[in-house]
Parts: structure tokens; C-alpha cells; sequence
């Protein structure tokens, strides 16, 4: 048993105290951390070099998104031959004490799990924010099951899912030696259901439980109002990408559709609505997304995040 956790990160500062405190829960559990930093600037690089002065921290010189940050970690505990179990912890995951050996064995119960997730609460709560997720076939949407459920009302300790969560997960050795790594393309967005889709076609069962629990905590920046430009473009994308690579043409076309008429919904309420400028932003850039997405435009323009 060797257990690999991959944390990515860029510039988080104002969450870095917490990230920290998590940390503590779960090192003792793990045999090799990795940090793979997306080109942050010089001093918050330092902070995390001064911090976790036992774990191996990759330095990107461009950012990856999430997809790049997180291939790199996963060759890098590939390359250790020991290593049977990889886990993806976002820093603003709070991982119960002693569910990384809980993962562990429920991962390793069944020779078909490939990627098992513990249920994600909402912060600090018993509600449950994802436990299970489903891939709408039509618009290639990644579905969250369960939501806003107690907890103590979830009658089934595991779920079947069409993919998992990507900042939570834990992934058997073979799993990534057979379904291969994450698609950079992607960059950051719809990459679970990429990953979901590859694994069921490997043969892999994507699993939940209850019975180990996590909590998304949502730290974000506080001038962060809205969501940003670039991953509106991302999410408007990023679907019909997958369904050109995927499927034929009835889900390709009725992705597009799907895609134009939200982006089309989208900026007409942006406008009625009077929205705010950055709201404005994102929902102009997702409609640029729709259509980088059904003309195979591969490069992400310069959007600020």
C-alpha cells in the first residue's frame, strides 16, 4: 500500500491558512504529497515551498489548468512503481480524519472500481452537495445527484456514478495506466465527464459512499463577484468538444443545439436583467465558447480570468 495525493494550486493566498489545516488531517495517511503550482507569482510560490518542506512541488512555467496541473502530478507518482493509489484533494477540500485509509479500502473491495469519491457535503454541514453525478447524454452536462439532501436522509452507502468529482477522488494505479491521463485540451471544465466516459468504455466502475465524508469549504478571493470570462468560454467549449470526440453525429448536434440556445438565454437575460459587467462577460464569452466548440478552435484566447 502507497497512497500519492495530488494538490494543484496558483496564487492561493487567500485560502493558504486553510489549505494548510486540511492538510494536517490527512498527511499522516499518505506516503508521497505532491504540489503542482500553476506558474504562481514568486512570493506565494516561496509561502508554499516554506510550508511543506516534506512534499514534492512541481513548478509549472505556464499554467496548465486544471487538467495540465493534475497530469503532471500523476506522471510524477507513476513513476514511482510502488505507488497503487492516487488521490486529487482540491485545497479548499476538507477530508475527514482517517478517509484517505477509508478510501483506500473501499477502493481496493472491488476488483472493478477503478475511482472512488467520499460524499461531498456543503461547507461545514450534513448537506450534501454531490453524492453521485450523471452525464446528460444530450448536452453532455455534468449532473450532480442528491443535492441539498441531509445526509442522514441518503438511504444507499454507495452510488454508481457516470463520473466523479474532480478535485476529490481516489484512483487505482491501473486505472490512469489504461484509461490514460486527463485531456489538456479541456483545460479546466467537463474534464470529470471526459474521464467518466473513458472509464466506462475500460470497463471501470466509478463509485460514492456516504460512509466517508468531505466537505467542499469555497474559499474564494473576496473581490470575486462572478464567475469569470474564461471559463464561461470553457463551459460553452468544452461540451461540444466531447461530443465531437465521443459520439456521433445525433449527440453532436444536439449538444450545439443545447449550447446555442443556453448562450442565446444567457446574454438576452444578461441585458434585460441589467447585469453586472463581469456577469456581461461571462455570458458573452460562453457564447464565444459555443462556437469555438462547433468550429474545432483549439486555442484558448487571451481572456482575463
Amino acid at each position: 500500500m502507497k497512497i500519492a495525493a495530488i494538490t494543484i494550486t496558483y496564487n492561493d493566498g487567500y485560502k493558504f491558512k486553510e489549505w494548510c489545516q486540511w492538510y494536517e488531517e490527512y498527511k499522516d495517511e499518505i506516503d508521497i504529497h505532491i504540489i503542482v503550482d500553476n506558474h504562481s507569482v514568486p512570493e506565494y510560490l516561496q509561502q508554499v515551498k516554506n510550508y511543506f518542506k516534506n512534499s514534492i512541488i512541481i513548478e509549472r512555467t505556464s499554467n496548465g489548468g486544471c487538467t495540465g496541473a493534475y497530469n503532471d502530478g500523476i506522471r510524477f507518482a507513476l513513476s514511482d512503481s510502488e505507488v497503487d493509489a492516487i488521490m486529487l484533494i482540491g485545497n479548499d477540500v476538507k477530508l475527514e480524519k482517517g478517509g484517505t485509509n477509508k478510501l483506500y479500502e473501499f477502493l481496493c473491495s472491488d476488483l472493478h472500481y477503478g475511482m472512488v469519491s467520499p460524499v461531498i457535503l456543503k461547507k461545514d454541514s450534513e448537506i450534501i452537495e454531490i453524492f453521485g453525478t450523471r452525464i446528460n447524454l444530450k448536452t453532455l452536462a455534468f449532473e450532480h445527484q442528491n443535492v441539498n439532501v441531509p445526509l442522514a436522509n441518503q438511504k444507499n452507502d454507495i452510488e454508481l456514478s457516470d463520473g466523479l468529482p474532480g478535485g476529490m477522488n481516489m484512483a487505482k494505479r491501473n486505472f490512469y495506466e489504461v484509461v490514460g491521463l486527463q485531456d489538456e485540451y479541456l483545460f479546466m471544465y467537463s474534464d470529470e465527464v471526459d474521464m467518466g466516459i473513458r472509464a466506462k468504455k475500460h470497463g471501470f466502475l466509478m463509485v460514492v459512499t456516504k460512509n466517508i465524508l468531505s466537505w467542499h469549504q469555497h474559499i474564494n478571493p473576496k473581490h470575486s463577484v462572478a464567475r469569470s470570462p474564461l471559463a464561461g468560454y470553457l463551459m460553452g467549449r468544452n461540451e461540444i468538444y466531447l461530443a465531437k470526440k465521443h459520439f456521433g453525429f445525433y449527440i453532436v448536434w444536439s449538444t450545439i443545439r443545447f449550447g446555442i440556445k443556453r448562450a442565446l438565454i444567457f446574454n438576452v437575460g444578461a441585458l434585460v436583467k441589467k447585469k453586472a459587467y463581469d456577469e456581461k462577460r461571462f455570458c458573452l464569452n460562453y457564447m464565444i465558447g459555443v462556437f469555438a466548440g462547433l468550429f474545432s478552435i483549439s486555442k484558448i484566447p487571451f481572456i482575463k480570468k
